[in-house]
């Protein structure tokens, strides 16, 4: 449960600053920048470690396939976070938890009763908040929705998956391979897109340090929490992120929202809630 809420609190604190990172340099430069920097800070340390590495081939295939996959999620939330609304896409995207529910289901864990209605409380929040929207014809608000669902449906694969690879490497070399591999996926689709790296001054660099440094806290306190948990139950708890992010964007931003879109974000959150019961 510690662990879930270090968790939850350094993902709510670091998708703030994301937003404000990628709001000035746009998404592929900043998610290229908190890579850059998280991959130098662990590996400085990993490095001065001397950890144990496994030396199965299927272990190290499995953390590159799901670190492109959470590369995908991660470009997705940046995006949403770039473009949408704080306050809808925060909670939107901490759906990842059903999503990690479901999958530990079809891996052999049985739903309880509480996950199953997390799962359609969250259907009916997104479904409300997305009509919401649509209804008082607020195309900002709207936007970014969709990127945040892809979000939480990649990012809930990765948290499943890398509770079977955490076993092998430990707790802090899968976020460093977890690094490594995004911050190459980010600079292969800069090369590709031709996007000119935007000059970067000094309030934007800590903007991007202590994101990197907070997202990546958050990945070590997960992993640590899922090595004397459930994943499911970390995760659930890890979930709870968009609290904090919620908070910060109405009281930093003075992002105002209905009442409907309002109503659709609790029960978004409270379908999380009840499936972390």
């Amino acid at each position: 449960m510690i662990f879930g809420l270090i968790a939850a609190l350094c993902f709510g604190l670091s998708d703030f600053m994301v937003t404000q990172a990628t709001r000035k340099v746009q998404t592929l430069p900043a998610l290229l920048g908190i890579q850059l920097i998280a991959s130098l800070l662990l590996g400085g340390y990993v490095l001065t470690q001397s950890p144990h590495i496994d030396q199965n081939a299927m272990v190290w295939i499995g953390i590159a396939g799901i670190s492109v996959v959470n590369f995908a999620g991660t470009l997705m939330l940046y995006r949403a976070f770039e473009k949408g609304t704080l306050s809808i896409v925060s909670p939107i995207s901490s759906g990842f938890a059903v999503v990690t529910a479901i999958l530990a289901f079809i891996g052999g864990e049985r739903l309880p009763i509480n996950t199953i209605i997390g799962v359609l409380l969250l259907v009916i929040g997104v479904l409300t908040v997305t009509r919401s929207s649509k209804s008082i014809g607020q195309q900002m608000t709207l936007s970014g929705i969709p990127e945040a669902i892809i979000a939480s449906i990649c990012i809930g694969f990765y948290f499943w998956a890398i509770g079977y690879i955490t076993p092998h490497l430990g707790v802090i070399l899968p976020v460093l391979v977890t690094r490594i591999i995004q911050f190459f996926c980010a600079f292969i689709l800069l090369r590709v897109k031709r996007i000119q790296l935007p000059r970067i001054n000094l309030s934007t660099s800590l903007i991007l340090i202590v994101a990197a440094l907070l997202d990546t806290g958050a990945l070590l306190s997960f992993n640590m929490g899922q090595t004397v948990d459930y994943t499911t139950s970390t995760t659930a708890l890890t979930s709870l992120y968009s609290v904090v992010t919620i908070l910060m964007a109405g009281w930093i931003l003075k992002e105002k929202l209905t009442k409907s879109q309002w109503a659709g974000i609790a029960i978004i959150l409270l379908g999380v809630i009840i499936v972390s019961i």
